[in-house]
């Protein structure tokens, strides 16, 4: 005999619970007017009911007061639009910016999102209501953007000037230029700000930048053209996505060299280490997959069908969920990384090319 110990489901969303205060117990308005089922559910859902958040009181002069269970806020995840010349947002709100809008990156705070535009070789300014706060002229055909974790700076990867453009995020001035070599394409800092690593794709490698000095002090070599990366938690592994051979490369930072290279769909690629460096996700823009790749083994543990030409790919802060932009469907896709299935999928405007929220941009 096969038991099922999942509880019936009910919804929570305008429920109202009634507490008697003398007897300091539940006492809820289903006696008469709910079945069987939906008396199973409230009972397996009490544990529920008394650590629930967002608690509004009323009646307090009367032997009863109610609290109403409110949903769970949506997350401020962001992302370009690249076939809208803008930015939008999980809520549905689309900012202008320019043409062909490609890579954004968000303060802590969401007080800041910096978002460039390839096409005109800008970087536009935002707060998080989406008031334009600057327009930023860079060098040429400007990719990548990374606020730095410390400092009052981002760093801009301009792929046709060989250079990275040092932002003031207070003054949104350009205080520096650093020559890095042919197609720099993006950027990621170390914890603790002091490094910044920048794929160049015309070198074959990765270059490491002293933030302190702003000058480049060394390289990695990483065949073949190193495209979007990521730190693991702990700053010991630099993943770098490669478009010539379609795989992630596993870098020592300590050592400075690849310890190994883990195939996953065709490129481009976004990538992602999830919070606790257990899991890293890795898109493909050439493919319909998300590749699933466990730390541990260092291989890819599944791949989720997503729809065609997924690319920008985030998880939320806890891990939980990740949220994948797919740029041929218009889609934004969101999966459950417990189960590693499709939670929800939800229609955006053209062409959802990268995604970014405080805490993982």
């Amino acid at each position: 005999m096969c038991l099922n110990l999942k509880p019936p489901s009910f919804d929570f969303k305008n429920f109202v619970v009634f507490i008697d205060k003398k007897t300091n117990t539940v006492s809820p308005p289903w006696k008469t007017s709910l079945t069987s089922v939906d008396k199973a559910a409230i009972g397996w859902s009490v544990a529920i009911v008394v650590i629930a958040i967002g608690i509004t009181f009323v009646g307090q002069e009367t032997p009863q007061k109610t609290f109403v269970i409110q949903s769970a806020p949506e997350p401020e995840l962001f992302f370009t639009l690249q076939g809208e010349d803008s930015i939008g947002n999980y809520q549905g709100k689309i900012f202008s910016a320019g043409p062909k809008m490609t890579y954004l990156t968000i303060s802590p705070d969401l007080s800041l999102i910096l978002a460039t535009s390839s096409g005109s070789d800008t970087v536009f300014a935002f707060d998080g209501q989406g008031n334009n706060l600057a327009s930023i002229p860079v060098g040429k055909t400007p990719k990548g953007v990374k606020i730095s974790p410390t400092d009052n700076l981002a760093f801009v990867a301009n792929e046709n000037s060989g250079t990275i453009s040092v932002i003031n995020t207070n003054s949104f001035s350009i205080i520096k230029q650093i020559q890095v070599g042919k197609i720099p394409h993006n950027i990621v800092f170390s914890s603790d700000g002091n490094t910044a690593y920048v794929t160049i794709q015309g070198r074959d490698a990765v270059g490491i930048i002293d933030v302190n000095s702003l000058e480049l002090v060394d390289l990695i070599r990483v065949e073949s053209l190193p495209h979007n990366l990521d730190l693991t938690p702990d700053d010991r592994y630099l993943l770098v996505t490669t478009i010539g051979t379609s795989d992630v490369a596993v870098i020592d930072v300590a050592e400075h060299k690849i310890i190994k290279r883990i195939p996953v769909s065709a490129g481009h690629h976004g990538i992602d280490v999830d919070p606790d460096g257990s899991r890293v996700y890795v898109s493909g823009i050439g493919s319909n997959l998300v590749n699933v790749i466990d730390s541990d083994v260092m291989g890819v543990i599944k791949t989720i069908p997503v729809g065609d030409g997924p690319h920008g790919l985030r998880t939320n802060l806890d891990g939980s969920l990740l949220y994948v932009g797919v740029t041929q469907t218009n889609e934004l896709v969101v999966i459950d990384t417990d189960k590693l299935q499709i939670q929800k999928v939800i229609p955006v405007a053209k062409v959802p090319f990268w995604i970014a929220m405080p805490g993982n941009h």
